[in-house]
């Protein structure tokens, strides 16, 4: 088949892998996209030969996807859990290749120790792609997620070296431990510590390129996604491991190169983010789509010999399956025992949830393409030009253990982990209770920086703030925090004021008093009661007061006398709403009183007073002002909104998902708002 037809075809069923996953929830997308390989191949005119080298494999398709993993993974869970990771990546893999190689050449003695060492170093390392896939299917706790992520990331290097030295050993006759020994550990560290090399020089070339000013959105982009070809290429040029040097690579620029928050780093994240998004689905459809496309080819040889029972190459391949299971279940329990739990900083104890636990561990590390991509690496001829024994049955024994464990994974591990629906309800509604903290924080940030300049702009950005608190109440179906006994306190506040101009004769009296009832049947509209008192001298100046307006209304000569009580009678209403205003404005930071109700009667308030200062025309120039100002004062809003959000990640009131998700949020506002510029 031609190369184009090819990639044409695999972009198709990565697509359509991409629709099924949602029809068929129970079935995870690593088994989807598997069989779609396998009905291409079955339904190929001609048979599909796919002849990718092991090493090219691994550059294409296993570095990205595992550079992008270490990239966003949890480096604090990895580092608590690093004894237990490290014994899974190296030690599990050393016992499994050597558990599985007697094995194998116990039941099938046709296949030399050596050649069955390398089938069980090819079985060693679990597939961080399925991993990854299979951790949304199920609730996994913090230490399972952080070992198999951790585990699939590190062990691939492990099982590479292992089967490397099994089929020398195979191949030549020869096999010495300390020379083995030596370059693995080499390889191992040598991996780390280049991996590590790498990254400050990224770093190093990337911070110079945005010192000359010489950077852009398209250059990182391309500059990160070239990062892991480059990393395992110039690592396995020089001898060390390439899959560890990408891994460490990833983490240590994913450390320090999202250290500084601004909008441009911020609109460059969503756009990684997006672009490896689409790169990581659409490798890992590939690689399965890939696998699937491998599996009849690679055990239609071996199931069509008749030499071979059939019904024991089932049998061999569940003996194996099952004796992998065993290794890995008793390994968790060992280490469970062994090393302290970080959550309580004690080693557990047996008991059902360390079995249960264990158990996840076990089945969710299932092998996958890189145990296919090494197990296809195997020569077709020894050193002396004989064929290598038993190489088909071989490929058909990993292909067979692939697809149990990817199936055990599959329905086991639901069982074994169900998603707590009540816990993800909790979770969500915590996170939208801190957005909606954070947003309250961002306002008492812009009232108190405001200015008399940028006032009525700040008023603006802060009523879209209150408009995003209530968006998320509705989320949550929380009411939103009552004002009533605020805007009493208001209206008390109003009423002293006006009480003490009253009797420093700043303002008419008669307007005074009349204003002064105004504002007791307004508390009394507030707190559901009815008015039983009034005293004699507000009795005294409402009869006064209405004999003022009868004389103004029968006497139009009396114009200018009238437009004198217009006057009094905004002064007092003026003096009223400055007096609501300063004692809100007191109120901005006050951890007793929401900061939304407090600034959405604050901007009714200064919309009010505005409206009494101003004509009509001038109000609407003011709004007009306003609204064009309103960009900048947005504008910092955002920056505000990203400074918080760290604020909370770093207190650990939300968590590394979260603040992403956050910082994304704002990024695309900030985008939004260099569209509308």
């Amino acid at each position: 088949m031609a190369t184009f037809e090819l990639i044409l075809l695999l972009a198709v069923a990565v697509l359509l892998s991409s629709i099924l996953d949602q029809i068929v929830p129970k079935v995870s997308l690593p088994l989807i996209q598997i069989g779609l390989g396998v009905i291409i191949a079955f339904l190929a005119v001609s048979p599909i030969e796919i002849n990718i080298e092991p090493e090219l494999f691994l550059v294409l398709f296993i570095a990205p996807l595992l550079f992008s993993d270490a990239k966003d993974s949890n480096k604090k869970n990895l580092w608590d859990n690093k004894v237990t990771i490290l014994s899974f990546a190296i030690g599990l893999v050393l016992i499994i290749t050597l558990c599985v190689g007697f094995m194998v050449n116990w039941l099938i003695p046709s296949i030399p120790l050596a050649a069955a060492f390398a089938l069980g170093a090819a079985l060693g390392p679990t597939d961080a792609v399925a991993v990854q896939s299979l951790r949304n299917e199920a609730q996994l706790g913090k230490r399972e997620g952080a070992i198999l992520q951790g585990e699939a990331l590190l062990n691939d290097a492990s099982g590479v070296v292992s089967f490397q030295f099994a089929i020398a050993a195979a191949v030549t006759g020869a096999f010495s431990l300390a020379d083995a020994t030596a370059s693995f550990a080499v390889s191992f560290v040598g991996g780390i510590a280049f991996g590590i090399f790498l990254a400050v020089l990224f770093l190093f070339i990337s911070s110079k390129v945005r010192d000359l000013g010489l950077d852009s959105t398209t250059f990182h982009v391309l500059f990160e996604v070239s990062m892991p070809f480059v990393t395992f290429l110039v690592s396995e040029l020089i001898g060390v491991s390439g899959i560890l040097a990408v891994v460490a690579c990833g983490i240590l620029w994913s450390m320090y190169n999202t250290r500084k928050i601004s909008p441009y780093r911020s609109s460059l994240n969503i756009a990684l983010s997006s672009v490896w998004k689409v790169i990581g689905f659409t490798l890992n459809g590939i690689v399965f789509v890939l696998l699937g496309m491998q599996l009849p080819m690679a055990t239609q040889s071996t199931w069509n010999d008749v030499y071979i029972n059939n019904f024991a190459l089932i049998g061999y391949v569940l003996l194996i399956t099952v004796l992998i299971v065993v290794l890995r279940w008793m390994w968790a329990i060992a280490m469970s025992l062994i090393t302290k739990n970080p959550d309580t900083n004690r080693r557990d104890k047996i008991n059902k949830k360390t079995i249960i636990n264990a158990l996840v561990t076990t089945v969710g590390g299932p092998k996958g393409a890189i145990t296919l991509s090494i197990i296809f690496s195997m020569p077709f001829l020894l050193s002396d030009g004989s064929v290598f024994p038993q190489r088909s049955l071989i490929i058909f024994l990993a292909s067979g253990v692939i697809l149990c464990t990817l199936l055990l994974a599959n329905f086991a591990l639901p069982v074994l982990a169900p998603k707590d629906v009540e816990e993800d309800e909790e979770e969500r509604e915590h996170n939208l209770l801190m957005r909606i903290e954070i947003l309250r924080t961002v306002i008492e940030r812009l009232l108190v920086d405001a200015t008399p300049e940028n006032d009525n702009a700040t008023k603006l950005v802060v009523a879209s703030y209150n408009n995003r608190i209530a968006t998320i109440r509705d989320w949550v179906d929380i009411e939103p925090p009552s004002s009533t006994q605020l805007r009493i306190q208001v209206i008390n506040h109003q009423a002293n004021a006006l009480i003490e101009n009253i009797e420093a004769r700043n303002v008419d009296p008669y307007e005074g008093f009349a204003y002064l009832r105004t504002l007791l049947h307004q508390k009394n509209l507030l707190t559901h009661t009815k008015q039983r008192f009034m005293s004699i001298q507000m009795l005294l100046m409402d009869i006064v007061r209405f004999f003022r307006e009868l004389k103004n209304r029968f006497f139009v000569l009396l114009h200018n006398e009238s437009m004198k009580e217009n006057l009094m009678q905004h002064q007092v209403r003026m003096i009223c709403e400055q007096e609501a205003i300063s004692y809100l404005h007191s109120l901005v930071d006050n951890p007793n009183y929401p900061s939304e109700v407090v600034a959405k009667l604050l901007i009714a308030h200064e919309r009010v007073l505005a409206a009494l200062q101003s004509d009509a025309g001038r109000a609407d120039h003011v709004v007009e002002q306003a609204t064009a100002n309103s960009d900048s004062i947005q504008r910092m809003a955002l920056q505000i909104e990203l400074e918080v959000v760290d604020d909370y990640y770093a207190s650990g009131n939300i968590s590394r998902a979260e603040a992403k998700k956050l910082r994304d949020n704002v990024s695309l506002m900030m985008l939004d708002l260099d569209d509308h510029i």
